[in-house]
């Protein structure tokens, strides 16, 4: 495999301003129009383009780097999560005082566990898929012995194996589902409340427990994106990415997962969903960090083919702006790492 540097993986700024310049962000600093940084290692600059009382959830665009011109809906309390530019507008105190009363109500976690016997239906039911699969995937001419290293080495899909997966989930009624999971998730899994929906559909499957925030979306079940679709299109995408997967002759997949702070980095809890990625060049960035970066942790590990939700490979956006080798993982609360 190949050594990228750093800046041949992310984009950067290295002659951004220093951070004496900005302040850290408050609820009061929601209005639209103030600009500000994501706390990340290379502080993307962002620009606040909504506030939404009903749903708790403000509005920012991303102004730079890979995800230029997205825009990312995020929960009132985690605005400490960004700097704003010293001197920039603040909320009227009524305004502000209606949001913190937004976030009292909002601000409350939610579990759901998991049941074994679901968690057996659902093993079946995947179990189910992938033969249709397999049958699906031999119809679309896909060969029956694939080889991912290349990819892997390039950080970027195949798009002859993309388009078989992207017709077989059209087949089922899936493909629009799948590419705006896809989308939301390589751009920003917890913007708005698309993955967290299917996240307590995963659970109710019991595929992994649910920890995280009460919904805030009331429509969040409702029409295309109802549970008895989302469950569908867990438990069909599931199936399409390991009888993939399977044809390299592999039964496990070595991931990577790194992280970098400023404070003591401890073990990534359990989520629904996990980001891995097959180079190590892309785990050796993230290890890396920035310039404000004091720990880092980078783990290693061999991962069964069944617990593949979709990757890189096979995924056409998780190749769109970011070269990252990515796989989706279902999450696992008994791995320490991933």
């Amino acid at each position: 495999m190949g050594d990228p540097s750093q800046a041949d993986i992310y984009a950067s700024a290295p002659d951004s301003d220093p951070d004496s310049l900005y302040e850290p962000a408050a609820i009061g600093h929601l209005v639209i129009g103030n600009r500000g940084r994501l706390l990340d290692a290379r502080r993307t600059p962002v620009a606040i383009t909504g506030v939404d009382a009903a749903s708790g959830l403000f509005e920012v665009e991303i102004l730079a780097f890979e995800d230029a011109g997205a825009h990312w809906r995020v929960p009132f309390e985690e605005v400490s999560r960004f700097q704003v530019a010293r001197g920039c507008d603040r909320a009227e105190a009524r305004a502000i005082g209606e949001y913190e009363a937004v976030v009292a109500r909002l601000d409350r976690e939610m579990w759901v566990d998991c049941d074994p016997h679901e968690r057996a239906r659902s093993s079946r039911r995947i179990g189910s898929e992938r033969r249709v699969m397999e049958r699906a995937l031999d119809a679309a001419a896909v060969p029956p012995s694939l080889d991912a290293g290349g990819c892997i080495d390039r950080r970027t899909g195949d798009e002859t194996v993309a388009s078989a997966v992207h017709a077989i989930l059209s087949e089922r009624g899936l493909a629009d589902m799948d590419d705006a999971f896809a989308r939301r998730y390589v751009s920003n899994p917890w913007s708005g409340e698309l993955v967290k929906g299917h996240a307590i559909v995963l659970a109710e499957l019991g595929l992994c427990p649910y920890r995280g925030k009460i919904v805030r979306d009331d429509g969040l079940f409702e029409g295309a994106w109802s549970k008895e679709r989302r469950a569908e299109h867990l438990i069909v995408r599931s199936a399409l990415t390991q009888s993939v997967w399977v044809r390299t002759g592999m039964v496990s997949v070595t991931l990577y997962r790194a992280a970098a702070s400023d404070r003591p980095t401890l073990p990534p809890p359990p989520t629904s969903f996990m980001s891995a990625t097959f180079s190590r060049p892309v785990a050796e960035a993230h290890f890396a960090g920035g310039p404000t970066s004091r720990f880092a942790v980078m783990y290693r590990q061999s991962v069964p083919l069944h617990r593949l939700f979709m990757t890189f490979w096979e995924t056409s956006a998780m190749s769109a702006q970011y070269r990252e080798a990515e796989a989706v993982l279902i999450g696992d609360p008994e791995s320490a790492g991933l």
